[in-house]
């Protein structure tokens, strides 16, 4: 997984919109005849369910699949707060699937159910999420914030619970019916036409089992080893048919993440990119590359990325790091073969991939939160140029119009590394991907990329801030112990929080709308 999805709005802790647990969106509330309908718009209705329909016409049945999969997650999420919360004798008014106006409505004793124009998400409102909330004429016993400290906990985790639950599931299905491969067991996928593997006899379905003698484990591992030999020469050992093959490869080389951040160029160049020359001698290694710009004045510098030849004009010295280049060998990763799971150890693995999910997390969270990460994610807007060199410096042009000063932006087609390690998907971005791997891996890679989606949701939303149910998770809790100290009852007031609460929400807005607008004009392209 690569980000923030977006399928849940924000949530305000006073009910102020339709976000979740306390949202204020319609009419609401007890009064009103069981199945009397509230309010009906059969034109939106109409247009919904043709908007999905034209989903499954125009983009396949796997993509109609995974957005239905996703709204009724969603869905579910929801439907763990509302169990929860009835069963814990709160009032709630509301449950809405989707967002925007609303298309279809009734009401069932004191709640109103119904469809919005917009099937990206759900909420449902509970009366009295906080101290600000006015509750009128409802009985104080019968709101969230007067119920004892388990049951507004419960509540608060049950959507979360929930979808973290459907992760499991997913993975226990697959587990048991697919089975698991090993990561160490894998085989070449493709050879690329030219490269160094075809050049030494490598071929699909090859067992590359040591490189200069070091045993290989899994891809990335087996990636690893050929970045720290970028431009060398290596002795492969590969097994095919159960012979063992010897052969010597010299691998190619391409700028890693760390190589394009170094060259001042105007936009930056991305990962793998190669750089041709340099003031017209020709550059065969990545040491020579080192060496090349290491000396005084300027340097004319081509590159090439993704088919096309570019030219820039930087200043030099140019220090280029240690670990500025990767090793190309030109194979893909084939398909691991998948070994039968009892039931026993697939549970393990299932609840093992939460807490690999988890570590995805943080450590994606914390690449896009910090500084480079930030300045790196609005140069996917932007294209800015580094600011150690003067802007009349670096600025890449296409090599057969030199001269010619009108910047360009090269794309290589498929989406970077360096640019998938900082990226959050939109709604429209996860569509994207499931419909790459309808196409490439079949319905397990759907299902697997859905199991991903909601252990990310319940675990995104149980960070400790609000609007997030983590951050009504950590106000309960705060109530519970001040009230355990003062031995009486202790309510936050939340008006405090809600500086913070806004930022939040800005920033998820930020991320939501950012990440939809990259993902419709910069879709994620898995495969060349």
């Amino acid at each position: 997984m690569t980000g923030l999805v977006g399928l849940e709005p924000p949530r305000t802790v006073d009910g102020a919109n339709d976000g979740g647990p306390g949202s204020r969106d319609g009419a609401g509330g007890p009064e009103g005849d069981a199945g009397d309908v509230v309010r009906s718009n059969p034109l939106r209705l109409l247009a919904v369910v043709a908007g999905l329909a034209a989903l499954g016409v125009f983009l396949g049945l796997p993509v109609l699949f995974l957005v239905v999969a996703l709204i009724l997650s969603i869905f579910l999420h929801e439907m763990g707060h509302f169990l929860v919360a009835r069963r814990s004798g709160m009032l709630v008014t509301e449950f809405f699937i989707g967002m925007g106006p609303r298309i279809w409505s009734f009401r069932r004793g004191e709640v109103e159910y119904g469809l919005k124009a917009f099937p990206l998400g759900a909420y449902v409102r509970i009366v009295g999420m906080s101290n600000m909330e006015d509750v009128g004429t409802v009985p104080e016993s019968r709101t969230f914030r007067s119920k004892n400290y388990p049951r507004r906990l419960a509540t608060v985790v049950a959507g979360p619970a929930v979808n973290i639950s459907i992760g499991i599931v997913l993975f226990f299905a697959l587990f048991v019916t697919t089975g698991l491969s090993d990561p160490d067991d894998w085989g070449v996928g493709r050879v690329v036409d030219g490269g160094a593997a075809q050049a030494a006899g490598v071929q699909a379905g090859d067992r590359i089992v040591s490189v200069n003698g070091e045993p290989v484990g899994d891809w990335d591992g087996f990636t690893s080893q050929l970045d720290d030999r970028a431009g060398q020469s290596v002795d492969l050992q590969v097994v095919r048919d159960g012979q063992t093959i010897n052969t010597t490869a010299q691998l190619g080389w391409a700028l890693s993440a760390a190589g394009v951040a170094a060259l001042p160029t105007d936009p930056s160049l991305p990962v793998g990119a190669q750089v041709l020359s340099v003031d017209g001698q020709e550059i065969t290694s990545y040491d020579q590359l080192v060496a090349a710009l290491s000396g005084t004045g300027t340097a004319t510098v081509d590159v090439e990325v993704g088919g096309g030849t570019y030219r820039a004009e930087m200043p030099l010295p140019v220090t280029m790091p240690a670990d500025g280049a990767r090793g190309f060998l030109g194979v893909s990763m084939g398909s691991n073969p998948a070994a039968p799971v009892g039931a026993l150890s697939a549970v393990g693995k299932s609840v093992g991939m939460v807490g690999e999910v988890t570590d995805g997390m943080f450590a994606f969270l914390g690449r896009l939160f910090s500084p480079s990460g930030l300045v790196e994610y609005s140069r996917l807007f932007t294209g800015g140029s580094d600011d150690a060199a003067p802007a009349a410096n670096g600025t890449l042009v296409p090599l057969e119009s030199v001269g010619d000063a009108a910047p360009i932006a090269p794309r290589s087609g498929v989406t970077s590394q360096q640019e998938a390690e900082i990226r959050p998907l939109s709604l429209i971005g996860i569509v994207q991907v499931g419909d790459q791997l309808s196409g490439v891996s079949g319905l397990e890679s759907m299902i697997f990329l859905l199991a991903m989606v909601n252990v990310f949701l319940g675990l995104i939303n149980l960070v400790p801030l609000l609007p997030f149910d983590g951050g009504h998770a950590v106000v309960a809790t705060y109530e519970a112990v001040r009230g355990a100290i003062a031995r009486r009852p202790y309510r936050v007031d939340v008006s405090k929080l809600m500086p913070l609460t806004y930022v939040v929400v800005f920033v998820l807005l930020g991320l939501g709308l950012s990440a939809m607008y990259l993902d419709i004009v910069d879709p994620v392209q898995l495969v060349p």
